[in-house]
């Protein structure tokens, strides 16, 4: 069937408002064309034009596989070989998923089947009239996505995002931040997000301060994408500010900056901005603060201390905490790893790391690569896996942290169990004042580093009935800050004995090992995970007991005439490890 159909994509797009430059695909002159003998670009070209006029996006990466694929009349399973996905994913999926969208974007019922056909019916002038026409208020759109990633693969946070679409399209907030651990999914959600919304918007604009630019360099960036009138623009930031600012109550735009955390400062209370980066706090008030009609988004590891202030859940400023993905999600992300497993292993497997997104990957790979795939192989070795890659993140978390989070962190780690703010002071000590304590705990809430509960929801054996909030660490973040502390704790025995000073004992004498006044099974917990640890770690340095056993002794003869106050928990700690050694 001949169709005298125009293919001059370039004009679509710029209907669209979109930057012809930024367009994929090369742009075809106006031509009459054979539907019989389309091939597949041909018809990839005007699907993804047709999706992008309804939804705003073009076809990911994985919808072009299995369009292509399906194109050449091949089986989900040999798609899923071809392009490195499992089967049930993309025939459960993805796949169900595509027809549904080409459905509703071609007027009529589309299946794997059916729909090189129903495309051929559908390219007549009318209908693509039809299907191009776009749905938003507003007609020109301008796009700069920077460096944002690509999320053609992404799975569940439809809470999250309906969540994000009321705040920002009917609510119309100011500034809205995303909130989570590194890894946690911050960008993808935001790239979605944006994906999703970009039709209510005259601007959109991503940028990263990954490199920590300035606030000024920031400024001008924006200002001269808005082509301001202006042919120098002001040097001064508040002159910046304010003429951003009226571009945002002149447009509706939708601004997002990702890695926020790396203008605030390490080695102090989250939220506070590193020397020479304070001009961003004064930035977000006023962004916050000032009537516009568009939407600020930053994805950040902390809060920062503006928002800490403005926020509020009838505020224009708001906070959405990031947590891991559902146990269905995390199943279809698993699921793309190859891995297999009892829905009981699966579950366990998702709860052991929270639905962490980037820990999921992490092990995933070590499943995959050790245990074949299996997952209840894995989880028969007792201890959990952090991985490279997931533990790189968390050691950028923890170089941030104020010597007084780290203390926490540790003593978190080693009560193991939830505890109350009463037995978090009474471990510190008289040195730390209740405000300070507060205040350090604040700051890793706002580094969604602890997690906190009450004692209603601990076991019903517990005495306490009074819903009293407990502190405790998620699995994952225990683990680490578990081997963190050994690794100290070791280096500190190995520079005593070395050197032959208690004086180098250092965190052996501030925290125990394990701690006596304990119930039984946190006590064996405690010997299991540190005390033992501790021990191999040192016969692994000395290759012989003996020697760690003669070098304890000696270390415990030095500690006689020194104060209780001076020796704290190293005899203590020395004896337990020497116990544990001669056994």
């Amino acid at each position: 069937m001949k169709i005298g159909i125009c293919l001059e994509l370039f004009a679509i797009y710029a209907t669209q408002g979109t930057n012809p430059e930024s367009c994929k695909f090369n742009m075809y002159p106006c031509s009459e064309m054979y539907v019989g003998t389309m091939d597949f670009e041909e018809a990839f070209k005007v699907v993804d034009t047709a999706v992008f006029a309804k939804r705003k996006r073009h076809l990911k990466d994985i919808e072009v596989a299995i369009l292509r694929g399906s194109w050449k009349g091949h089986k989900y399973h040999e798609i899923a070989e071809a392009y490195g996905y499992t089967a049930d994913y993309l025939k459960q999926d993805i796949g169900p998923k595509l027809w549904q969208l080409l459905s509703e974007v071609l007027g009529e019922k589309v299946s794997k089947t059916n729909f090189q056909v129903a495309l051929e019916r559908q390219l007549t002038p009318d209908v693509m009239e039809r299907i191009i026409t776009p749905n938003s208020e507003f007609k020109t759109h301008h796009c700069d996505w920077g460096e944002a990633i690509d999320v053609s693969v992404f799975f569940g946070r439809i809470d999250e995002l309906a969540t994000l679409n009321k705040w920002i399209v009917q609510d119309r907030c100011r500034l809205v931040t995303l909130l989570g651990m590194g890894g946690i999914g911050k960008t993808s959600l935001a790239v979605k997000l944006a994906e999703q919304i970009q039709g209510e918007f005259e601007y959109v604009i991503w940028r990263s301060l990954h490199y920590a630019p300035s606030l000024l360099a920031i400024l001008t960036d924006l200002n001269q994408f808005f082509g301001s009138e202006l042919e120098t623009l002001p040097a001064t930031i508040e002159l910046q500010i304010s003429l951003l600012l009226k571009k945002l109550r002149t447009h509706r735009c939708l601004l997002i900056l990702d890695d926020w955390e790396t203008i605030l400062r390490g080695g102090d209370i989250a939220g506070y901005y590193r020397q020479g980066y304070e001009d961003y706090g004064e930035f977000l008030k006023r962004v916050g603060r000032e009537r516009h009609q568009s939407t600020l988004v930053l994805a950040s590891r902390e809060k920062p201390i503006e928002v800490v202030f403005q926020a509020g859940e009838t505020s224009p400023v708001r906070v959405l905490e990031v947590k891991g993905l559902k146990p269905k999600d995390a199943k279809q992300l698993l699921a793309t790893k190859g891995l297999y497993g009892t829905e009981k292993k699966l579950d366990e497997l998702i709860e052991i790391y929270r639905g962490h997104p980037s820990a999921l990957k992490t092990i995933a790979t070590t499943i995959q690569d050790l245990f074949n795939g299996n997952i209840t192989d894995f989880i028969g070795q007792s201890s959990l896996v952090i991985g490279d890659i997931f533990s790189h993140i968390l050691n950028q978390h923890f170089e941030r942290l104020s010597d007084l989070e780290k203390t926490i962190l540790y003593w978190l780690a080693i009560e193991y169990q939830p505890i109350s703010l009463a037995q978090l002071k009474s471990n510190l000590g008289v040195k730390v004042s209740c405000s300070e304590l507060l205040a350090a705990l604040e700051s890793l809430g706002r580094r969604c580093l602890i997690d906190k509960t009450t004692s209603a929801l601990i076991e019903k054996q517990t005495s306490c009935c009074n819903h009293e909030t407990l502190f405790t660490l998620e699995p994952v973040v225990m683990s680490y800050v578990i081997n963190q502390f050994i690794e100290q704790i070791v280096q500190d025995i190995i520079e005593a004995m070395q050197a032959n000073s208690i004086e180098k004992l250092g965190l052996l004498r501030i925290y125990p090992l394990v701690k006596e006044d304990e119930a039984d099974n946190i006590k064996a917990i405690q010997v299991h995970f540190i005390l033992t640890r501790v021990k191999e770690r040192l016969h692994l340095k000395f290759k012989d007991a003996s020697r760690v056993e003669m070098h304890l002794k000696n270390l415990l003869s030095k500690l006689r005439g020194y104060s209780n106050e001076a020796i704290a928990y190293a005899e203590h700690n020395l004896l337990n490890l020497l116990r544990e050694t001669m056994q």
